[in-house]
């Protein structure tokens, strides 16, 4: 029986459509798979929690190009009474990134020095003096990435369910990870309807309609992680629009039948569902997309 002209409110459209997936257990992840973690897992969905297997950094690193030093050695440095300390014992020239040496605790931007030979002169051999001369302290762990200061091992990196940005890749990439389990892409088959239509490209008649409206719902299927397959067009014909909903059926999670939803003499998607399976609904309470059709043809 149509139950095209009762209207339903969008809301319990949408609870029929739930309801009709739970039942059919089809209300999840329809499936995972193993993927490597480049720039083409953008936008995919993760399938697990992502855990930390490393921190990042995963020592304390030079935050700055200057010189690994033990803070306390610094103490009491002024710009009128200032402080020599070795190259060696006391001070190890670091660039950004390099790690500290274990008996460090800071780093002193070069900026921040004079470099000075072995008469005392300052030298414009900053990497490679004999002594420094500073004049004023640091406190401890300046300039310094500590161990885990961005991600610590075992953290949680991200959520099941999240959808990869850029900046995700990289925490990934950084938490020790090559490989990511995502959900699979819903595979959606997208049946375009009408003896009026015509590919795109066609020399027009009158009467004539340019089918469009499949390239449309692609890109968009596309553009939120689905997997587009574009049929051919068929014409207003019940039983081959049956056949060719079955065949999509076969090998897809969804299938969109463009048109033929509305209540005309050669209006057949309601009655395909029907005949192939369940129709929840026919008629929302929205304007556009009124004669939305929803159902379940298969388990």
């Amino acid at each position: 029986m149509s139950v095209y002209l009762h209207d339903i409110p969008l809301p319990e459209a949408q609870a029929r459509l739930k309801q009709a997936l739970q039942e059919e257990d089809l209300w999840r992840v329809l499936g995972t798979e193993s993927i490597p973690l480049d720039e083409h897992a953008l936008g995919r969905v993760t399938a697990e929690p992502i855990w930390a297997k490393i921190s990042s950094p995963h020592y304390h690193a030079s935050a700055m190009d200057g010189f690994a030093v033990r803070a306390g050695t610094t103490n009491g440095a002024l710009p009128s009474k200032p402080i020599m300390l070795q190259i060696g014992p006391e001070a190890v020239y670091v660039d950004t990134g390099d790690p500290l040496p274990d008996w460090a605790n800071a780093v002193i931007p070069i900026e921040n020095v004079e470099s000075l030979d072995e008469l005392g002169n300052i030298t414009g051999e900053i990497r490679t003096p004999l002594s420094i001369r500073i004049r004023a302290s640091v406190a401890p762990w300046s300039h310094v990435r500590p161990l885990g200061e961005d991600i610590v091992a075992t953290q949680l990196v991200l959520p099941a369910g999240h959808a990869l940005r850029p900046v995700d890749l990289g925490a990934v990439a950084a938490a020790g990870h090559q490989e990511i389990k995502v959900a699979c892409k819903p595979k959606v088959a997208i049946l375009p309807t009408g003896s009026e239509l015509v590919p795109i490209g066609s020399q027009l008649k009158a009467g004539d309609i340019l089918e469009y409206n499949s390239l449309v719902l692609a890109a968009q299927i596309k553009s939120m992680g689905g997997e587009p397959t574009r049929y051919p067009i068929v014409k207003d014909d019940f039983d081959l629009i049956c056949e060719r909903v079955q065949e999509a059926a076969q090998s897809h999670d969804l299938v969109l039948l463009n048109a033929g939803s509305s209540a005309g003499a050669e209006d057949f998607s309601a009655k395909v569902v029907e005949r192939l399976g369940t129709l929840l609904v026919h008629g929302v309470a929205v304007r556009p997309g009124h004669p939305v059709i929803l159902g379940v043809i298969a388990s």
